[in-house]
Parts: structure tokens; C-alpha cells; sequence
């Protein structure tokens, strides 16, 4: 495979790299550009899905069930984040709060300060521990990523739909999420671009059936193929094309900030700030679409952006659960990617 080497763009001061050498897993950023608009940021199940699809398509079924089923009883590593604009992390929003507030209980300027954290939906990996050192500096801290949602507009032919001449094209809107990075000018003043840029980790241990998904991505980034990563493909929405693999090296740290959706398994609780995330479960078909005639199932997951403190390091801080529709064969997927919160202590460089 040719992967990229190390590659790393935030200036970050690495600890002692022997003890995650040691647990034998390897780190990888998958670098991506949108080719057209997007509903939503896919979340690091909707990855998963994605690779596994691919990954039956081309090793077959059978493989693709052993593969998922050896996730699932922790055979094999594999964790995953969410789609995030590139070169840029969730901000802690929840954490920075809660620190802001213990550290100016009083000020007066309170209301203001929350707004800053609050616009701010992602910041650059160098400015992490910045923002959490000094959360009432937070709108100093340029350039981030202002997230909002938009709409869509879209034609349906219904005479191509029903087969009927004369009939008319109707205009309809779709929900569309809108991700701009806010900069500061020399001369003060704040510009804003579109973001096209985007990114997932993937970390992994040593499996014939790893390498084999590996390559995979691999292949996609070298054909140029459109990795599809939610619903409206057909109208150019939500497509992705793989333009870099970057091989990181990551060490071990006291926080971590989840980077994707996790299903808790072996983590310190009480000492996490966590945001939870509560979802619907129902069956879906392309041809029906959901199901409404099952029973409901809600799940919750700690969300993106949590400051994670572990028990019995990466491996263990996560886990997958059957489906409750269909136990032999699919999984919920719950191993996010926990990304080391180690920066320079003096903050910001």
C-alpha cells in the first residue's frame, strides 16, 4: 500500500511514543473532499457501514460477517471518528463551559463568552488545549469552523415518476448543513469560506482482515471512486472522494476527546465531561425506506466532542452491541476514536 508516512499538520508536543507502540495499533487520518453539498456530518457509524458495504462487495458476504462479528467480540480492533472538516477537532464545548464557569463565576461578560464557545463548533487541533487552559479567551481564537443549517432546493419530474405527460415539476427543499471557516483579517475584520475539506481516523490492530479493508480504501483513493456517506447520492449530496491515507503516530495521555459516537465500556466516569446523544432504531430498506411497524428501540451514545478519561486504554473504551433486529448478522458500532489531548503546556504554537 502506499500510504503516507506520519503526516501530521497540528504542532503538537508528542510524549513518549514506547507504551502506544507497545499496544500494537496503528493510527490513520483519511483525508476527503466533498464533491457537491452535504445534510449532515456522517458519524463514525455511518463510516463503518460504508467500509463494511464496500468491503462485502469486494471480499464477499461471508468475509464481511466475519469481519463485523470479530469487532463485535473484540477479535479484532477497529475504532472510527466522525467525518470532521480537515486539520480541525470538535471543541469541548460542554468542558470549556463548566471550566469557564468555575473559573469566572462573577463576570459580567458571561452571556458573551458562552456565545464565543458556543459559535465555535470546531477548532484547529493546535488551539485545543488553549481553549480548555483559558475558556474565557475563547473568541480570540481564530480561524475555527461556525456550523448552521441551510435548505436545498430541489425539482421533482413527477411526469417521469408516474409515467404520465403533462403532469408538472414540483420544487422541493432538502435540509442541508452549512460549514464555514470563520478568519480574521490583518485588518480585524471577519471572512468567511465554504469548507470542502474533511477527514476520518481510523485506528486499527494488526488483521489479514484489517489489511485486507486497508487496501480497499486504498484502492478508492487511487480510482478516484465517490465514497457515499448518507442518503440523496443520486442527486450529487453526500459524496466523498478519498485524496490522501496519512499513517500518525499517537501517544498515550491522561484526556482524550471523543471523536465519534461511543458506546462506553471501560472508562473513568466520574472523572469525563460527557454529552450524550439518544437515537431511534428502526429497520430501513432502500425500497421501503423506515420501518413503521417494528417495535422502537432507542440507544444513547457519549457524542462528539466528550473529554474522555480511560480505565484500560483505547482498546477497551468502547464496544459494539447486536442489532435487536437482526442479531446474527449486524452490529451497532460503537468504537470511536479517542483522540489524546497532549499539547504544548504554554498553550498556543
Amino acid at each position: 500500500m502506499v500510504i503516507q508516512k506520519a503526516v501530521v499538520t497540528e504542532k503538537y508536543a508528542y510524549l513518549s511514543l514506547n507504551k502506544a507502540r507497545e499496544r500494537n495499533v496503528k493510527n490513520y487520518k483519511v483525508v476527503l473532499k466533498s464533491t457537491g453539498a452535504i445534510t449532515q456530518l456522517p458519524d463514525s457509524q455511518k463510516v463503518f457501514g460504508a467500509l463494511v458495504t464496500i468491503f462485502a462487495e469486494v471480499n464477499g458476504n461471508e468475509k464481511a460477517t466475519e469481519m463485523v462479528k470479530a469487532v463485535l467480540n473484540k477479535e479484532i480492533h477497529l475504532a472510527l471518528s466522525n467525518v470532521i472538516p480537515l486539520n480541525y477537532l470538535p471543541m469541548p464545548q460542554d468542558s470549556v463551559v463548566d471550566k469557564l464557569k468555575e473559573k469566572m463565576p462573577e463576570d459580567g461578560n458571561l452571556k458573551d463568552r458562552l456565545s464565543a464557545i458556543k459559535a465555535r463548533a470546531f477548532v484547529w487541533g493546535r488551539d485545543l488545549k488553549y481553549v480548555m487552559d483559558y475558556p474565557e479567551k475563547c473568541s480570540e481564537v481564530f480561524p475555527y469552523i461556525k456550523q448552521s443549517d441551510g435548505q436545498l432546493l430541489r425539482a421533482s419530474m413527477e411526469s417521469v415518476i408516474y409515467g404520465v405527460e403533462g403532469l408538472e415539476t414540483k420544487l422541493y427543499t432538502v435540509p442541508a448543513l452549512k460549514l464555514q471557516e470563520v478568519q480574521k483579517n490583518k485588518d480585524g475584520r471577519e471572512t468567511m469560506a465554504s469548507v470542502s475539506e474533511f477527514c476520518f481516523y481510523l485506528q486499527v490492530g494488526e488483521n489479514e482482515l484489517i489489511t485486507s479493508m486497508l487496501r480497499i480504501i486504498e484502492k478508492l483513493m487511487q480510482s478516484g471512486t465517490s465514497l457515499i456517506l448518507g442518503k440523496r447520492a443520486s442527486q450529487g449530496v453526500n459524496k466523498y472522494r478519498i485524496t490522501a491515507v496519512q499513517s500518525i503516530e499517537l501517544p498515550n495521555a491522561e484526556y482524550y476527546l471523543n471523536l465519534g459516537m461511543l458506546l462506553p465500556d471501560k472508562i473513568n466516569f466520574s472523572s469525563s465531561t460527557l454529552k450524550l446523544f439518544t437515537s431511534e432504531r428502526r429497520p430501513f430498506a432502500m425500497q421501503g425506506g423506515w420501518s413503521q411497524n417494528c417495535g422502537k428501540y432507542f440507544i444513547s451514545f457519549i457524542d462528539s466532542g466528550s473529554v474522555i478519561v480511560l480505565k484500560n486504554g483505547v482498546e477497551q473504551a468502547g464496544k459494539c452491541v447486536p442489532s435487536p433486529f437482526n442479531k446474527e448478522r449486524d452490529i451497532v458500532f460503537g468504537n470511536a476514536f479517542l483522540y489524546p489531548i497532549v499539547l504544548r503546556k504554554e498553550g498556543r504554537g
